[in-house]
């Protein structure tokens, strides 16, 4: 009898573990602020239309740390980085904008607070009621009257405030029907 080399061979395995999916959805796809008449704008200062408040549901499998982040699909059309845009007229002049309030977080039935960062997670700061969501911030929740550190969570709801406004008449130029078109899209991160 002759021994045979056997040639070992490796077996391969590879696999991703990943967190539970989130999903957002808001109440409403649509946000519209009607017919808005050229002379009912304001000469010299914003003209601000009414605001919508929509909630923002972020519903996952099972407790997640997470973070959203907004996009403004209409980003050429933005006057500052905490403004998301509506368009811009035939002659290119910006229309105006609108900003993203939130406030009366909850997070599995219980209050929690809105915190922020602007460094992609890295440090976070209690975002107020009164800030708007610029497309630089990640948003997240917290425990009330603790630090500012993620938690997760399963279900939460955030009521979201849209706040559009159109510039002073003086710097837009409108002698046609001009559409206002904004549009932004909301992504879950995990953290």
């Amino acid at each position: 009898y002759t021994p045979r080399t056997l040639f070992p061979y490796t077996t391969l395995f590879r696999s991703l573990i990943v967190p539970s999916a989130c999903t957002p959805t808001l109440s409403a796809s649509t946000v519209d602020v009607g017919r808005v008449s050229v002379k009912d704008l304001n000469q010299d200062s914003r003209t601000f239309l009414t605001p919508t408040t929509l909630t923002l549901s972020v519903n996952c499998e099972a407790s997640t740390l997470f973070a959203m982040k907004a996009t403004d699909n209409r980003s050429d059309s933005a006057a500052a980085i905490n403004e998301l845009g509506i368009g811009k007229t035939a002659a290119g002049e910006l229309i105006g904008g609108y900003w993203l309030m939130l406030s009366n977080a909850t997070a599995d039935t219980t209050a929690v607070q809105m915190i922020g960062s602007t460094n992609n997670g890295g440090s976070w700061f209690r975002f107020r009621e009164d800030d708007a969501w610029g497309t630089t911030y990640l948003l997240s929740i917290a425990a009330v009257g603790a630090g500012s550190v993620p938690i997760p969570a399963r279900d939460t709801q955030v009521a979201l405030s849209v706040k559009p406004f159109i510039h002073a008449a003086k710097d837009v130029t409108i002698g046609e029907d001009t559409l206002i078109d904004g549009s932004a899209t909301i992504e879950v991160k995990y953290l």
